[in-house]
Parts: structure tokens; C-alpha cells; sequence
């Protein structure tokens, strides 16, 4: 006749070898975490509406930093675009970037901010929107090539766009009528600056628009 004593026993040995230890439960999450990491920049190298969403979020907040600045200070602000080169082997993770410039009392100018990075797989072109900003440098008019060559990255002027607000927060170069806008595109540059790739459905464009006299930035064109 099997006793109390030996039936209680036998449940705590059943228990003990169903159950995990702490140990082991560390030892899954430590393997999981890892996993985690490992997928991580694959899943950052993935573009998507979020992605040219966030690119449209991280421009506009950018240029409205850079014209409350302007306002703010009474100073001349620039903000830079860097179009980088794509995919020749020596860059391939290269992600466009923005940085903001600004006049200091010594009437030099010097960057507020870090280089901003677009989402992966996100780039500035200029071709679809008649860009003037991201066509050229003439953003760039009054900034000395050696500011330009001694911002972190040492970016080439030609690969370079620019706008201009004034101590009023209008936009003062490019000086042209029209052409005062920034779009962005899904694909991949090739290392002329050329679009070789369009990974954006019917070919389309977030599109943002400059107004000349309030500098303020308004989101034209979507596809998200």
C-alpha cells in the first residue's frame, strides 16, 4: 500500500523536472536577445512606408528647427543635404544626411547640429520634383569651401544641396522663382549620384515645398 508520505514525494519529483530553473530561463533570453541583435540590421536594411514616413518626419522637423532658429537668433542659417554615392563597394550602407549650419558672432559659420541620417533605403532626389535645392550648391553661396570641407564626413560640394533662411526665416537661396522643394524617393543611388534603382511603387515622390517668404515647409506630394 503505497503511503502519503511516498505519493507527496513523487509529486515534488514531477514538479522539479517539469519546471525551469532560473538558469535556464537566463539562458533563453540571453539566446533570444542575441537573435534579436543579429536581425536587427537586416530588418533596418527593409524600406517601407514607415521608412519614407520617417524620412518625411525627420526633414520637416530639421527645417523648422533650422528656421526657428534663424528667427530666434536673428542669424543666417543653412541647412545641408548630402546625396551620397551609392553602391560602388565602398560605401553600402550610405545613408543621405542633413546637417543645420548657422552664422556665430564671429560672423563664421558652424554646424548646430550632427550629420542626420535618413532611414536606409530612403534617398534626396531632385530629378521628378525640378528640385533647386537638392540640384546644386547654390544653397551654399555664401559658405566658404573650407567650412564645407572641414564638416565631419568631409562631404564633396558636388554632392551637396542646400537652403538658405534668412534672420527672418525666409528662405534667401536659392534665389530662383520656383523650384523651392525637397523629394524624397525608395532606391538606390549609384555612385555617379544617379538613381539606378527605384524601389518606390509607381515611380512616386514624398514631395516637400519651401515658401519663399515664411520659409515654412508643407508636405506637397505623397505616396505614403
Amino acid at each position: 500500500m503505497i503511503c502519503a508520505t511516498q505519493v507527496t514525494q513523487s509529486f515534488h519529483h514531477l514538479k522539479k523536472q517539469n519546471g525551469f530553473s532560473l538558469l535556464e530561463l537566463l539562458a533563453v533570453m540571453a539566446i533570444l536577445a542575441l537573435l534579436a541583435g543579429l536581425l536587427a540590421p537586416a530588418l533596418q536594411g527593409l524600406t517601407s512606408p514607415a521608412g519614407r514616413k520617417g524620412a518625411v518626419t525627420i526633414v520637416m522637423n530639421t527645417l523648422e528647427q533650422a528656421r526657428v532658429s534663424a528667427i530666434e537668433t536673428g542669424r543666417e542659417v543653412v541647412v545641408v543635404f548630402w546625396k551620397k554615392n551609392g553602391t560602388d563597394g565602398s560605401q553600402p550602407d550610405a545613408q543621405d544626411a542633413m546637417l543645420i549650419l548657422r552664422k556665430n558672432d564671429a560672423e563664421a559659420w558652424e554646424p548646430i547640429t550632427r550629420w542626420i541620417s535618413l532611414p536606409r533605403g530612403v534617398l534626396f532626389h531632385s530629378g521628378d520634383a525640378e528640385s533647386k535645392i537638392l540640384a546644386d550648391a547654390s544653397g551654399l553661396a555664401e559658405v566658404s569651401d573650407t567650412t564645407i570641407q572641414s564638416l565631419p564626413g568631409k562631404p564633396a560640394k558636388s554632392n551637396l544641396g542646400a537652403v538658405h533662411f534668412s534672420p527672418t526665416g525666409a528662405v534667401q537661396l536659392p534665389s530662383t522663382p520656383n523650384g523651392l522643394r525637397i523629394a524624397l524617393t525608395e532606391g538606390q543611388r549609384g555612385p555617379d549620384q544617379t538613381l539606378i534603382v527605384n524601389k518606390q511603387k509607381d515611380g512616386g515622390h514624398e514631395i516637400i515645398s519651401l515658401a519663399r517668404y515664411t520659409g515654412r515647409a508643407t508636405l506637397d506630394v505623397s505616396m505614403l
